[in-house]
Protein backbone atom coordinates (compact mmCIF):
# COMPACT_ATOMS: atom_id res chain seq x y z
CA UNK A 1 0.00 0.00 0.00
CA UNK A 2 1.52 3.12 -1.10
CA UNK A 3 0.71 6.68 0.27
CA UNK A 4 1.13 9.70 -1.17
CA UNK A 5 0.72 12.04 2.18
CA UNK A 6 -0.20 16.07 2.24
CA UNK A 7 1.17 17.94 5.65
CA UNK A 8 -1.71 16.69 8.30
CA UNK A 9 -3.05 18.83 10.72
CA UNK A 10 -0.14 17.52 12.80
CA UNK A 11 17.78 0.43 26.70
CA UNK A 12 15.82 -2.85 28.56
CA UNK A 13 13.51 -5.72 26.56
CA UNK A 14 10.87 -7.76 27.85
CA UNK A 15 10.61 -10.90 25.61
CA UNK A 16 6.92 -11.01 25.30
CA UNK A 17 4.84 -10.43 22.52
CA UNK A 18 0.86 -8.51 23.01
CA UNK A 19 -1.79 -9.54 20.44
CA UNK A 20 -3.24 -6.33 18.47
CA UNK A 21 -5.06 -5.84 15.83
CA UNK A 22 -4.39 -9.10 15.04
CA UNK A 23 -1.24 -8.42 14.66
CA UNK A 24 1.43 -9.08 16.99
CA UNK A 25 3.45 -6.60 18.52
CA UNK A 26 6.80 -7.16 20.81
CA UNK A 27 6.89 -4.94 23.46
CA UNK A 28 10.63 -3.12 24.49
CA UNK A 29 11.44 -1.99 27.72
CA UNK A 30 14.36 0.26 28.20
CA UNK A 31 16.70 0.09 31.28
CA UNK A 32 18.44 3.64 32.55
CA UNK A 33 20.04 2.26 35.34
CA UNK A 34 21.91 -0.83 33.68
CA UNK A 35 23.23 1.12 30.58
CA UNK A 36 26.41 -0.83 28.78
CA UNK A 37 28.12 0.20 26.16
CA UNK A 38 29.27 -1.76 23.06
CA UNK A 39 32.26 -3.51 25.20
CA UNK A 40 30.67 -4.04 28.42
CA UNK A 41 27.31 -5.22 26.44
CA UNK A 42 29.59 -7.31 24.81
CA UNK A 43 31.61 -8.37 28.12
CA UNK A 44 27.62 -8.92 29.58
CA UNK A 45 26.69 -11.21 27.43
CA UNK A 46 30.27 -13.76 27.07
CA UNK A 47 29.95 -13.63 30.89
CA UNK A 48 26.30 -14.81 30.80
CA UNK A 49 26.43 -17.20 27.80
CA UNK A 50 29.83 -18.51 30.34
CA UNK A 51 27.81 -19.10 32.89
CA UNK A 52 24.57 -20.66 31.27
CA UNK A 53 22.70 -17.69 32.27
CA UNK A 54 21.95 -17.37 28.66
CA UNK A 55 22.00 -20.20 26.03
CA UNK A 56 24.94 -20.47 22.95
CA UNK A 57 21.51 -19.76 20.81
CA UNK A 58 20.29 -16.79 22.80
CA UNK A 59 24.11 -15.38 22.68
CA UNK A 60 24.02 -15.33 19.03
CA UNK A 61 20.86 -13.19 18.76
CA UNK A 62 21.60 -10.89 21.47
CA UNK A 63 25.24 -10.37 19.45
CA UNK A 64 24.27 -10.41 16.06
CA UNK A 65 21.57 -9.28 13.39
CA UNK A 66 18.48 -10.97 11.58
CA UNK A 67 21.31 -11.20 8.93
CA UNK A 68 24.08 -12.89 10.78
CA UNK A 69 26.11 -9.08 11.13
CA UNK A 70 27.06 -8.06 14.16
CA UNK A 71 24.97 -5.58 15.75
CA UNK A 72 26.26 -2.07 16.12
CA UNK A 73 25.17 -2.23 19.35
CA UNK A 74 24.64 -5.84 21.22
CA UNK A 75 21.42 -6.50 23.05
CA UNK A 76 22.14 -7.86 26.69
CA UNK A 77 20.18 -9.28 29.49
CA UNK A 78 19.48 -7.30 32.91
CA UNK A 79 18.58 -8.19 36.67
CA UNK A 80 15.28 -7.45 38.22
CA UNK A 81 13.90 -9.03 41.37
CA UNK A 82 11.12 -11.12 40.67
CA UNK A 83 9.03 -8.55 38.45
CA UNK A 84 9.82 -5.88 40.43
CA UNK A 85 11.32 -3.36 38.63
CA UNK A 86 12.72 -1.18 41.08
CA UNK A 87 15.43 -3.67 42.70
CA UNK A 88 17.78 -4.82 39.74
CA UNK A 89 21.31 -6.18 40.09
CA UNK A 90 23.93 -5.11 38.23
CA UNK A 91 25.52 -8.15 36.63
CA UNK A 92 29.19 -8.21 35.64
CA UNK A 93 30.78 -7.31 32.18
CA UNK A 94 33.66 -9.94 31.82
CA UNK A 95 33.91 -13.30 30.76
CA UNK A 96 35.61 -14.56 33.67
CA UNK A 97 33.40 -12.61 36.47
CA UNK A 98 32.06 -15.00 39.27
CA UNK A 99 28.79 -16.67 38.43
CA UNK A 100 26.98 -16.26 41.72
CA UNK A 101 23.55 -14.58 41.07
CA UNK A 102 22.28 -12.63 44.25
CA UNK A 103 18.71 -15.11 45.40
CA UNK A 104 16.12 -13.88 43.51
CA UNK A 105 17.46 -11.92 41.04
CA UNK A 106 16.39 -13.25 37.11
CA UNK A 107 17.32 -11.80 34.02
CA UNK A 108 14.20 -11.39 32.95
CA UNK A 109 14.64 -8.31 30.74
CA UNK A 110 17.29 -7.48 27.91
CA UNK A 111 17.82 -3.47 27.15
CA UNK A 112 17.79 -1.33 24.34
CA UNK A 113 17.07 2.34 23.79
CA UNK A 114 14.08 4.55 23.34
CA UNK A 115 13.22 8.34 23.00
CA UNK A 116 10.43 9.98 22.87
CA UNK A 117 8.10 11.51 25.35
CA UNK A 118 5.19 10.04 25.77
CA UNK A 119 2.73 13.28 24.30
CA UNK A 120 4.77 12.98 20.86
CA UNK A 121 2.51 11.94 18.34
CA UNK A 122 3.46 9.90 15.63
CA UNK A 123 1.66 8.61 12.10
CA UNK A 124 0.21 5.71 12.33
CA UNK A 125 -1.96 4.00 9.36
CA UNK A 126 -5.02 5.29 11.54
CA UNK A 127 -3.40 8.33 11.52
CA UNK A 128 -1.66 10.97 14.19
CA UNK A 129 -1.61 9.62 17.59
CA UNK A 130 0.43 10.31 20.74
CA UNK A 131 2.92 7.11 20.89
CA UNK A 132 1.73 6.50 24.41
CA UNK A 133 -1.72 6.28 23.32
CA UNK A 134 -0.70 4.09 20.63
CA UNK A 135 1.47 1.98 22.71
CA UNK A 136 -1.41 1.46 25.61
CA UNK A 137 -3.46 -0.03 22.98
CA UNK A 138 -0.98 -1.58 20.86
CA UNK A 139 -1.42 -0.42 17.47
CA UNK A 140 -0.17 -2.55 14.77
CA UNK A 141 0.16 -0.33 11.52
CA UNK A 142 2.66 2.87 10.85
CA UNK A 143 3.52 4.90 7.91
CA UNK A 144 7.44 4.65 6.98
CA UNK A 145 8.64 6.12 4.33
CA UNK A 146 8.47 4.32 1.13
CA UNK A 147 11.63 2.02 -0.45
CA UNK A 148 11.82 4.18 -3.45
CA UNK A 149 11.38 7.37 -1.88
CA UNK A 150 13.83 10.02 -1.78
CA UNK A 151 14.59 13.74 -1.00
CA UNK A 152 12.70 15.24 -4.06
CA UNK A 153 10.53 12.48 -3.95
CA UNK A 154 8.62 11.79 -0.58
CA UNK A 155 6.73 8.79 -0.36
CA UNK A 156 4.94 6.75 2.27
CA UNK A 157 3.57 3.52 2.83
CA UNK A 158 2.02 1.33 5.31
CA UNK A 159 4.04 -1.01 6.99
CA UNK A 160 3.94 -3.95 10.48
CA UNK A 161 5.29 -2.46 13.83
CA UNK A 162 8.07 -5.25 15.01
CA UNK A 163 8.09 -3.82 18.60
CA UNK A 164 7.57 -0.67 20.71
CA UNK A 165 9.84 0.35 23.45
CA UNK A 166 9.04 1.64 26.71
CA UNK A 167 11.16 2.92 30.38
CA UNK A 168 11.27 -0.14 32.75
CA UNK A 169 10.42 3.23 35.44
CA UNK A 170 10.30 6.10 35.67
CA UNK A 171 13.35 8.63 35.85
CA UNK A 172 14.58 11.88 34.71
CA UNK A 173 15.78 11.87 31.68
CA UNK A 174 17.51 14.59 29.56
CA UNK A 175 15.11 15.82 26.90
CA UNK A 176 15.91 18.16 23.74
CA UNK A 177 13.34 20.50 22.42
CA UNK A 178 13.72 21.11 18.69
CA UNK A 179 11.99 24.15 17.56
CA UNK A 180 11.63 25.20 14.18
CA UNK A 181 10.61 27.90 12.24
CA UNK A 182 7.05 27.29 11.13
CA UNK A 183 6.37 26.88 14.60
CA UNK A 184 6.93 22.99 14.58
CA UNK A 185 8.24 21.54 17.81
CA UNK A 186 9.70 18.03 18.26
CA UNK A 187 11.01 16.58 21.73
CA UNK A 188 13.88 13.40 22.19
CA UNK A 189 16.32 11.80 23.92
CA UNK A 190 19.64 13.22 23.27
CA UNK A 191 20.74 9.83 21.23
CA UNK A 192 17.43 10.17 19.03
CA UNK A 193 17.83 9.99 15.30
CA UNK A 194 16.65 12.45 12.79
CA UNK A 195 16.68 13.36 9.22
CA UNK A 196 17.91 16.28 8.15
CA UNK A 197 17.15 18.23 4.76
CA UNK A 198 20.84 17.02 3.08
CA UNK A 199 19.73 13.48 3.65
CA UNK A 200 21.68 12.54 6.26
CA UNK A 201 20.40 10.73 9.51
CA UNK A 202 21.93 12.17 13.11
CA UNK A 203 21.35 12.34 16.44
CA UNK A 204 19.11 15.40 18.34
CA UNK A 205 22.51 16.20 20.74
CA UNK A 206 24.36 16.68 17.38
CA UNK A 207 22.37 18.97 15.40
CA UNK A 208 22.70 22.55 15.42
CA UNK A 209 20.25 25.71 14.82
CA UNK A 210 20.66 26.10 11.60
CA UNK A 211 20.31 22.94 10.02
CA UNK A 212 17.09 21.43 8.87
CA UNK A 213 14.35 18.87 9.69
CA UNK A 214 12.56 17.56 6.56
CA UNK A 215 8.96 18.33 7.48
CA UNK A 216 5.83 15.38 6.21
CA UNK A 217 4.95 16.89 2.94
CA UNK A 218 9.01 16.83 1.77
CA UNK A 219 9.35 20.93 3.07
CA UNK A 220 12.54 21.76 4.48
CA UNK A 221 12.09 23.68 7.65
CA UNK A 222 14.82 25.36 9.45
CA UNK A 223 15.60 24.75 13.10
CA UNK A 224 15.54 27.72 15.49
CA UNK A 225 16.45 26.85 18.67
CA UNK A 226 16.95 23.58 20.47
CA UNK A 227 16.04 23.88 24.49
CA UNK A 228 17.33 21.13 27.08
CA UNK A 229 15.13 20.33 29.42
CA UNK A 230 14.56 17.35 32.60
CA UNK A 231 11.54 15.29 31.84
CA UNK A 232 10.39 12.49 34.86
CA UNK A 233 8.66 9.61 33.44
CA UNK A 234 8.87 7.18 30.81
CA UNK A 235 9.75 7.60 27.24
CA UNK A 236 8.82 5.39 23.97
CA UNK A 237 9.89 4.25 20.96
CA UNK A 238 8.55 1.97 17.81
CA UNK A 239 10.73 -0.32 15.63
CA UNK A 240 8.21 -0.83 12.47
CA UNK A 241 8.73 -4.02 10.40
CA UNK A 242 11.56 -3.38 7.19
CA UNK A 243 13.07 -6.57 6.29
CA UNK A 244 14.02 -7.32 3.18
CA UNK A 245 14.98 -10.36 1.75
CA UNK A 246 19.28 -9.55 2.60
CA UNK A 247 19.13 -6.92 4.97
CA UNK A 248 16.73 -4.03 6.73
CA UNK A 249 15.39 -1.65 4.09
CA UNK A 250 16.44 2.12 5.92
CA UNK A 251 13.49 3.87 4.71
CA UNK A 252 11.29 1.61 6.10
CA UNK A 253 12.61 2.58 9.52
CA UNK A 254 12.04 6.19 8.98
CA UNK A 255 8.95 7.39 10.27
CA UNK A 256 6.57 10.91 11.05
CA UNK A 257 7.00 12.04 14.85
CA UNK A 258 5.79 15.46 15.28
CA UNK A 259 5.18 16.51 11.59
CA UNK A 260 9.01 15.56 10.42
CA UNK A 261 10.85 12.47 9.25
CA UNK A 262 12.43 10.29 12.41
CA UNK A 263 15.21 7.22 13.07
CA UNK A 264 12.99 4.85 14.76
CA UNK A 265 14.76 3.10 17.47
CA UNK A 266 16.46 0.81 14.69
CA UNK A 267 19.06 3.45 14.34
CA UNK A 268 19.99 3.52 17.91
CA UNK A 269 20.59 0.50 18.27
CA UNK A 270 21.14 -2.79 15.67
CA UNK A 271 21.80 0.05 12.83
CA UNK A 272 23.53 2.83 14.77
CA UNK A 273 26.08 2.62 12.08
CA UNK A 274 24.13 4.36 10.28
CA UNK A 275 23.87 7.17 12.22
CA UNK A 276 25.80 10.14 10.61
CA UNK A 277 25.21 8.62 6.90
CA UNK A 278 23.42 10.42 4.09
CA UNK A 279 21.07 7.80 2.98
CA UNK A 280 19.06 9.55 0.66
CA UNK A 281 22.34 11.59 -0.56
CA UNK A 282 21.83 9.75 -4.04
CA UNK A 283 18.85 11.52 -4.63
CA UNK A 284 20.03 15.28 -4.30
CA UNK A 285 17.99 17.72 -5.98
CA UNK A 286 20.48 19.83 -8.36
CA UNK A 287 20.17 22.89 -6.38
CA UNK A 288 21.65 21.35 -3.00
CA UNK A 289 24.84 19.96 -5.09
Amino acid sequence: MKLKLIVLSTAVTVLTSIAAQAQVVGVNKRCETDSLNVSQATGRNNWAKACGVISPRTHDFYVTDDYGRPRARPIYPTFIKGWDHTQGWIAPTTANASCNVPAGYFPNVTCQASCYTPDQKLLFAEGELAIFDAFTRKVSKIVTLDDDASLDNITYTVRDLKAYSESLVEVVHDILVVKTKSGGSLKVTPNHPLLLSTGQMRNAEDIQIGDSLIAESGEFDEITAIEEIEFFGKVYNVEPNSNGEHEVILNGQIVVAQGFLSGSMYYQNTGFNHVNKYLLRDTLPDDLI
